[in-house]
C-alpha cells in the first residue's frame, strides 16, 4: 500500500481551496487508510475556522518565516523517517519545495490547482516545480484548459476533479428545521423577505467574487420588488465599504450584514435563501476554479447564479438549476433575478433541479471514486 505526505497551504479555515484540501485528505485517508496519509498544514487553526473535528500530523501558524521553516523542516523530517511513495501539493506554491531541495523525480508528485493562483503569475521556482511534477488535478476544466493552451503542462496532462459537497450536511432544511436561526444573526425572516444571498470571505482580497456589483445589481431589482432583501453572510475587511456603497445606492434599509456564519447554520442559511449569487470576473488576482458556496446552496435545494468568466460556469447544468451570466453584465443580472422572483414555478423548477445536480454531481461519493480512479493510473 502505497503512502502519501500530503502538504496544505492551510485546511482549517472556510475557504474553497481549505475545504478542497480536507475533502481531498478524506477521501484519500478512506481510499489508503489513515497510516498510509500523513499531513502537514503550513497554516494552523484560527478564530472563526472550521468548527468540526479535522486532525493532520503537524501544524503551522502563519505565513510569516519562522512557520515557513518549521514547516519545511517537518516536511524533510517526515520525507527522510517515514519515506512516503508520494507527495502530494494542496497549493502550487509548495512546488518550490521541491525544486529547492532537488526532490523532484526521487517522488511520484502531484499538485492540485485551482484557478487565479496559476493565471496570476507564478515565482521562477514555482513555475519550474508547476513544469516538473509528475500529476496535476484542477478543480475544473476552465483551469484544465488554461495551464494546458498556456503551455505551462502539456495538453492531455491534467486531470480534472470537480469539488465536492458533504451531503449529509448540506442539504434542503425545512422552516422548522431552522429554528428561527435568522434571529441569532439579526436578520429578517426568510418566509416574510426573500433572500438573494451571497456569502463568502467579504475582503478586497475577494472582490472578484462580485460583492460590490452584486449591490448595484440589487439596487436595479428591488425597486421592482418591494419584499426582497440582500444578505451578505460572512465577515472580512470589505464590509464596511459594502456597508457605505449601499448607503449610497439607497438600499442600506434592505441589506444585512450576518458576521460570521456558524458552520452548523452554513445549510440554513442556504436552506433560507431564494436565490444564491456569487458571480465572479477573472484577471490577475482574480477569479475561481469552481467555487464550493454555490455547489453546497445547490445541494440545499437553492437556485443559484454564476458567472461565465471562470469555472463557475461549470456548476450550471443547460441553464436547469441556475443561471451563468456575464459577469460584467449588471442589467442581465437583475432581470435574471427579477424573473426568478416573479415566477415562483420557474423558481421552485430551478431549485428541485440545484439539489438532483448537486447530487448526481458533486457529492462526495463521486469526489472519492475519482481519486480512486486517479490513484489507479499513477501506480
Amino acid at each position: 500500500m502505497s503512502k502519501i505526505l500530503y502538504l496544505s497551504p492551510g485546511c482549517f479555515d472556510k475557504g474553497g481551496i481549505s475545504r478542497y484540501n480536507r475533502y481531498q485528505i478524506r477521501a484519500l485517508r478512506e481510499l489508503k487508510g489513515e497510516n498510509n496519509v500523513k499531513v502537514i498544514s503550513l497554516l494552523g487553526r484560527s478564530e472563526g475556522d472550521f468548527e468540526d473535528d479535522f486532525t493532520i500530523d503537524w501544524q503551522g501558524w502563519g505565513a510569516n518565516t519562522l512557520s515557513k521553516l518549521a514547516f519545511t523542516f517537518q516536511f524533510l523530517k517526515i520525507l527522510r523517517s517515514w519515506k512516503p511513495d508520494i507527495i502530494w501539493l494542496g497549493h502550487v506554491n509548495l512546488t518550490e519545495l521541491l525544486v529547492r531541495f532537488n526532490i523532484l523525480g526521487k517522488y511520484t508528485s502531484v499538485l492540485n490547482v485551482y484557478g487565479l493562483e496559476v493565471w496570476s503569475g507564478l515565482r521562477p521556482k514555482v513555475e519550474e516545480g508547476f513544469k516538473k511534477v509528475d500529476y496535476v488535478i484542477a478543480d475544473c476544466q476552465f483551469t484544465q484548459r488554461y495551464v494546458e493552451e498556456e503551455g505551462t503542462r502539456p495538453k492531455g496532462s491534467v486531470e480534472v476533479i470537480w469539488d465536492c459537497v458533504d451531503l449529509e450536511k448540506f442539504r434542503p432544511f425545512s422552516i422548522e428545521e431552522q429554528q428561527d436561526f435568522y434571529k441569532n444573526y439579526n436578520l429578517p425572516n426568510p418566509s416574510e423577505k426573500p433572500w438573494l444571498l451571497t456569502l463568502g470571505r467579504l475582503s478586497f482580497a475577494a472582490a472578484h467574487k462580485g460583492y460590490e456589483r452584486l449591490l448595484e445589481v440589487f439596487a436595479k431589482a428591488a425597486h421592482l420588488n418591494q419584499e426582497i432583501i440582500l444578505v451578505f453572510a460572512g465577515k472580512g475587511d470589505m464590509v464596511d465599504f459594502l456597508k457605505s456603497e449601499a448607503n449610497r445606492l439607497g438600499v442600506a434599509d434592505r441589506v444585512y450584514f450576518s458576521g460570521m456564519v456558524h458552520e452548523v447554520d452554513m445549510p440554513k442559511f442556504y436552506s433560507a435563501a431564494s436565490i444564491f449569487s456569487l458571480v465572479s470576473d477573472r484577471g490577475v488576482g482574480r477569479g475561481e476554479g469552481i467555487p464550493l458556496t454555490p455547489l453546497e446552496a445547490m445541494a440545499c435545494g437553492t437556485a443559484i447564479i454564476v458567472g461565465n468568466q471562470d469555472g463557475s460556469q461549470e456548476a450550471i447544468f443547460e441553464d436547469k438549476n441556475g443561471f451563468c451570466i456575464d459577469s460584467l453584465d449588471l442589467a442581465q443580472h437583475a432581470q435574471v433575478i427579477r424573473s426568478l422572483l416573479s415566477d415562483p414555478d420557474l423558481l421552485e423548477k430551478k431549485s428541485q433541479a440545484a439539489n438532483l445536480v448537486a447530487h448526481k454531481y458533486f457529492s462526495f461519493e463521486t469526489f472519492k471514486v475519482k481519486h480512486q480512479e486517479f490513484l489507479g493510473k499513477i501506480k
